[in-house]
């Protein structure tokens, strides 16, 4: 996935472990610690398809946001995160055995987006922030166009997911509390190319639509970027 301004740093070209030896371990240790510590509410959760290919798209402001998606839903999920996870010794531990896909940022990462689709085309979910990295605001920052083009490649439905509380998870915990947070799951929507090839500007319309979908699942203060009313779409 492309992000501009921005372009990772690593030692190695990271490759997927496709055979994600220890998902499914983390996968119910997470469950126990998320309810545990966290006062959990999943809204429209139905809205995740039982069986078939989705791509969940989120927010991300903290570096719980995918564990709560891995959380609520109950299907194998494979998640893409920048390399500088796979780099760091405090997250490589996770990341590599859980079958996340590595993406090199700063240029088209043809590995990341050939590994997601291969996920896709076999009937699996995959978890991505379009913003290509933590918002730093706390609201949504602009993002990039590779989700959209993995989408309008695979003809896969896209599954906006809105996160909110997770910046109060390490205050409330040094409290010996419980943060409240809450994770609404928007109505599935496709990426219609109706058959043909598109071009960059018609990838940032799609985007633009889908970001605004994710907004107003959002409080208006998490908006960020994408607070003000959507342009009509024409592609």
């Amino acid at each position: 996935m492309q992000v501009e301004g921005t372009k990772s740093t690593f030692k190695q070209r990271w490759h997927w472990n496709k055979r994600a030896p220890l998902r499914g371990f983390f996968n119910v240790l997470m469950r126990i610690l998320g309810r545990l510590l966290l006062r959990l509410r999943f809204i429209d959760l139905q809205n995740v398809p039982m069986h078939g290919p989705a791509i969940l798209m989120i927010n991300h402001v903290s570096w719980a946001d995918p564990f709560l998606v891995l959380i609520g839903v109950h299907r194998s999920i494979v998640a893409m995160a920048k390399v500088e996870t796979f780099e760091d010794l405090r997250t490589r531990w996770m990341v590599e055995p859980y079958g996340t896909i590595p993406v090199h940022r700063g240029s088209v990462d043809v590995q990341a987006i050939r590994s997601a689709a291969e996920v896709l085309r076999e009937g699996g979910l995959v978890l991505i922030s379009p913003e290509g990295t933590r918002s730093k605001t706390g609201a949504l920052i602009p993002a990039q166009e590779g989700f959209a083009f993995l989408a309008t490649r695979t003809n896969t439905p896209v599954v906006p997911i809105a996160i909110v509380g997770t910046k109060n998870i390490l205050p409330a915990l040094k409290r010996l509390r419980r943060a409240d947070v809450t994770v609404t799951f928007g109505k599935p929507f496709e990426m219609n190319t109706n058959g043909k090839k598109i071009n960059r500007t018609e990838l940032q319309v799609f985007t633009l639509d889908a970001m605004y979908r994710l907004a107003a699942l959002l409080p208006a203060e998490m908006r960020g970027v994408y607070g003000d009313a959507p342009p009509e779409k024409k592609v």
